[in-house]
């Protein structure tokens, strides 16, 4: 448990990130309260395809260990309705015999398919049930649980953490892409990332193809189909473009052909923060305060939120 001169933490930023964060470090004792320069619809997690699926997110090892730690969160989430969670089948197909499933080990139970069952013009393919979250009722449901847990979320934009050291003497870094102007991080950068949103058709699994410059993919949600997408760096277009929405939708309906019953309902846009490498550290100021850094997570926020969640507390408690 934190000690009384510690129990008071500032997060900085208010997507699934910062709200997984806030949420741990509460259960852990400290008091909390979140900043956040948006509104929770404009962050890149509201934009999110949300399926559990290491994406664009290094070092492997512990994006496999923080990816572990959230799906079996995750799992225990999709037994409650209102949290918007739920185990979904996911095929992934690759252009490989031998493909690396590098994140095999935080899933319980991947399987390969046999070769009659492989998708047409792929190598192989694998599958697996995991967590995939419904966006607008899991975020709603993520900010039940900040006020029902007592922790308020304040729009402040900073221009400096001294400003939130004002107000705490620990501070938690959670910015995602804000993080680059906070931290000075030229190697934070952002990875544009577009999807479709299908009404009137459904699918009974989800589909991955990462084996091409774009990743393509088909997440089925209670009442819509997600189809993605684009992973394009340094692209700051916020837009939709319609060349992509175009291209996406080539590869969903070749993959899946019951998604041409569907209508494109809307196409959102978000900004993957991404990095080299997650930045997940401490950091000792020369006056003795704490400030923990959790940012540049790609395109796996949602699959590492809860494993990060909780290495925070750790390295605030150590």
């Amino acid at each position: 448990m934190p000690t009384e001169a510690s129990q008071h933490v500032v997060v900085v930023g208010c997507g699934v990130i910062g709200m997984t964060t806030a949420l741990e470090l509460r259960a852990s004792g400290y008091t909390v309260e979140i900043w956040t320069r948006d509104d929770l619809a404009a962050t890149t997690s509201a934009a999110a395809g949300a399926i559990w699926y290491p994406f664009l997110a290094e070092p492997r090892d512990a994006v496999v260990r923080w990816s572990g730690v959230t799906f079996d969160r995750l799992r225990v989430l999709a037994a409650e309705p209102s949290s918007g969670v739920r185990m979904c089948p996911v095929v992934e197909a690759f252009a490989e015999e031998e493909p690396d499933v590098w994140w095999a080990d935080a899933v319980k139970g991947v399987t390969r398919l046999e070769a009659e069952h492989v998708p047409p013009g792929y190598c192989s393919a694998v599958r697996a049930t995991v967590p995939v979250c419904d966006v607008p009722v899991h975020l709603k449901w993520l900010v039940s649980e900040l006020v029902r847990s007592g922790v308020p979320v304040i729009r402040r934009e900073i221009a400096s953490f001294e400003e939130a050291f004002e107000a705490a003497d620990r501070v938690v870094n959670c910015a995602g892409l804000g993080a680059r102007a906070l931290c000075h991080d030229d190697d934070l950068h952002p990875v544009r990332g577009q999807v479709c949103v299908l009404e009137g058709a459904t699918v009974e699994s989800a589909w991955i193809d990462d084996t091409t410059p774009r990743p393509r993919y088909v997440v089925p949600r209670p009442a819509s189909v997600i189809v993605g997408g684009t992973a394009q760096a340094r692209d700051e277009r916020r837009t939709p473009d319609p060349a992509d929405t175009e291209e996406m939708m080539a590869a969903a309906l070749a993959a899946r052909p019951e998604l041409s019953a569907g209508r494109v309902a809307s196409v959102q846009v978000g900004m993957r923060p991404f990095r080299s490498a997650v930045r997940l550290e401490r950091e000792r100021l020369k006056d003795g305060r704490i400030l923990v850094h959790n940012y540049g997570h790609g395109g796996s926020g949602y699959t590492v939120s809860w494993g990060c969640a909780a290495e925070v507390v750790s390295l605030l408690t150590a």
